[in-house]
């Protein structure tokens, strides 16, 4: 389902995104980091390609989070051409292993408490060493759990198996322990929930601010939710930000 940010853009959407980046600055510490994450990564269809080329156009760095299962090598070799072999602009994680949902009650999880410990340390351990198998030096040690979210043991496991890091939302439960620093989203820019187009829009730039103000700046991307107005609303945020 496309947001509702994408079905009615306002003339000054630019200035809008300048104002609220701004302000972000002017009210926080002058500076903040920045990065992009793009989830649900396996499949070298037209939106990723669409995707890849805004990257490029903007030079800017762009965490893509795998899922193992949906990768073969002949896939991998496909998303390589399409980033132009740039490895210094793209980093390749784990993202999950099957995205599945194994939860019966609650919201969606493929490593909830709801699963038996054992089975979820032997996904995680199947699809690192399917993405390093297939991916070799281009594979990043970091993961992001499908809906951002994972269960306490799960990330005692990542740290177990050596992962350098976990990417969830902001203030995600339980918390990462010392030795797996968690680098999380903030900000959504194709799942938002908001029916109303303005509205949606004024949360964004809410977050947005609110991101740059306090020194991070985590944005989600969901290119299978994109239309040619989000390719439209991404080309100038990453114009502006760059």
């Amino acid at each position: 389902m496309i947001s509702a940010l994408y079905t009615d853009l306002p003339d000054n959407t630019k200035d809008l995104l300048i104002d609220s980046i701004q302000r972000g600055l002017a009210n926080g510490h002058g500076e903040a980091n920045i990065f992009f994450r793009a989830d649900d990564i396996g499949v070298p269809d037209a939106l990723f390609k669409q995707l890849v080329a805004e990257f490029l156009k903007s030079k800017l760095p762009l965490c893509l989070a795998v899922v193992p299962t949906w990768l073969t090598e002949p896939r991998f070799v496909s998303l390589k051409n399409i980033t132009k072999g740039r490895s210094s602009q793209w980093c390749w994680r784990q993202h999950g292993w099957s995205h599945t949902n194994h939860e019966i009650l609650g919201k969606k999880q493929e490593f909830g408490s709801g699963r038996p410990v054992p089975k979820q340390i032997q996904d995680l351990k199947d699809g690192r060493n399917r993405l390093m198998e297939i991916m070799g030096n281009s594979f990043s040690s970091f993961f992001t759990p499908p809906w951002n979210r994972c269960s306490l043991d799960t990330l005692h496991g990542l740290h177990t198996l050596g992962f350098h890091a976990v990417s969830r939302s902001m203030n995600a439960r339980p918390c990462s322990p010392q030795e797996l620093p968690d680098i999380p989203i903030n900000i959504d820019l194709h799942t938002r929930k908001e029916i109303d187009p303005t509205l949606c829009l004024h949360n964004f730039l809410q977050e947005l601010e609110e991101g740059i103000r306090n020194g991070l700046a985590g944005i989600m991307i969901h290119h299978q939710r994109m239309n040619q107005p989000s390719f439209v609303f991404l080309e100038l945020l990453l114009g502006i930000i760059k």
